[in-house]
Parts: C-alpha cells; sequence; structure tokens
C-alpha cells in the first residue's frame, strides 16, 4: 500500500505539469526509494482507471436514460398521431428536436453539466432521426429508405463536429452502418415487383456525401486516438 502523503505528493506534482523524471529525482533526494516511488505511481494509476470506469458507466446509464425517456415520447405520439393534422405533427417534430438540442447545448456549455446536456443533445438526434422518416412518411415521399439513414447520419456528424460529443458519433456509426446494409440489400430485392420501387429516386449526391464525411470523420478520429494510445 502506497504511502497517502507520496500519493498526494506525486499528484500535486503531475496536477503543476512535473516531469514523471523530474518527480523521481526530487523524491529519491529526499530519501524515497524508486520501488515506493513506482508504488505511488502505481496507485495513482488505478486511481485514475477507477475513476475512468466510473465516468464511463454514468455515460452509459446516462445514455441509456435519454434512449428510454425518447422511448416514451414517441410511444405518447404514435398514440394520438393518427389524430394530428400535419401542421401540428411537425410542430411537434420540430419543437421537440430544437427543444432538446436547445435544452442539452444550454445545460453543457453554460451550465457544465457534461452528461445532461449529452443526454439530452444525443436524444435530439434521435428525433431528428424520426423526424426524416416521418416527415417522408406524411408527404409519401418516394424515395430510396436507406437515403433516410444517410440524411440521419450527416445530420448526427454535423452535431457530433459541432459539441464534440462522442456519443453522437456512436450513433452516426451505427444508423451509417445500416445504410451501408440496405443499399445492397434494396439492389438485391430491386428486381422483385412488390418492392421494385426501393430503387426509385435514389440519390447518388447523398452516398458520395455519406462515404466523403465517413472518410474524413475516421481520419479526424484516427488522429485523435493514434496520439493517446502512444
Amino acid at each position: 500500500m502506497a504511502d497517502q502523503k507520496l500519493i498526494e505528493y506525486i499528484q500535486n506534482s503531475l496536477a503543476r505539469g512535473t516531469s514523471k523524471n523530474e518527480i523521481y529525482k526530487e523524491l529519491i533526494n529526499t530519501g524515497w526509494t524508486i520501488d515506493v516511488i513506482q508504488e505511488g505511481f502505481n496507485a495513482i494509476q488505478k486511481i485514475g482507471d477507477k475513476e475512468r470506469t466510473q465516468q464511463k458507466t454514468i455515460r452509459i446509464i446516462v445514455i441509456f436514460g435519454a434512449i428510454l425517456i425518447g422511448a416514451g415520447i414517441f410511444s405518447f405520439i404514435a398514440a394520438n398521431w393518427q389524430g394530428l393534422g400535419r401542421v401540428e405533427k411537425i410542430a411537434i417534430l420540430i419543437f421537440a428536436m430544437l427543444g432538446f438540442y436547445a435544452g442539452g447545448w444550454f445545460l453543457k456549455e453554460k451550465k457544465h453539466y457534461e452528461k445532461t446536456g449529452g443526454a439530452l443533445i444525443f436524444l435530439g438526434s434521435l428525433v431528428y432521426g424520426a423526424s426524416v422518416f416521418l416527415i417522408a412518411q406524411m408527404f409519401h415521399i418516394r424515395e430510396n429508405w436507406p437515403d433516410g439513414f444517410i440524411l440521419w447520419m450527416i445530420g448526427a456528424v454535423a452535431i457530433g463536429f459541432a459539441l464534440d460529443l462522442y456519443p453522437v458519433f456512436y450513433l452516426a456509426i451505427v444508423v451509417g452502418f445500416i445504410a451501408i446494409i440496405s443499399h445492397p440489400t434494396c439492389l438485391f430485392f430491386a428486381f422483385d415487383e412488390i418492392i421494385s420501387d426501393c430503387f426509385i429516386g435514389t440519390s447518388a449526391f447523398l452516398l458520395l456525401s455519406a462515404t466523403a464525411i465517413t472518410f474524413v470523420f475516421g481520419w479526424i478520429i484516427r488522429k485523435k486516438i493514434i496520439p493517446a494510445i502512444k
């Protein structure tokens, strides 16, 4: 068990920007042995790992809670959906999306409630995705349905970059993966008369945009992850 005073000294030194080698020299000069100093660094590493694990757990719980709240809201809207007009439906979708985005941004940026704000923004991205498909359904837009997932992915990536939220990036990855699978599936079944409308209005621009965005996104993530690993 490392000495608590030693741990506190190392933590304070690291917080001041002192290098590990300098801390070793200072402690050795004051009588500490190398083995004891290493135990102190190991204890700090364990504390950091524990805190990161707790933060990840809290983040997962908050996101899962946001999904459950979103599911409850969608269920309530779905139960009353048929009785609403187009204007009311669009207003509900737009105000819900903007409300979650605005509330999440305010909590994250102004009140510094990072997890709560991030969860609301994540929920706003879910509402955005649902809005793409519901509005297309309301106006009977005859387009290739996987394009909806591409539009959802593009919107999620934009929000993720704007607010630096990795949970929204992960959502974009899942949605983009669905789009990638869905397009070949539609192509495979395009000869079936029952679903031959699958490729009506397929947007080459959306496919090219999605490819470019995915490439850029992957490059940025790679650029951030590799220095962290080193």
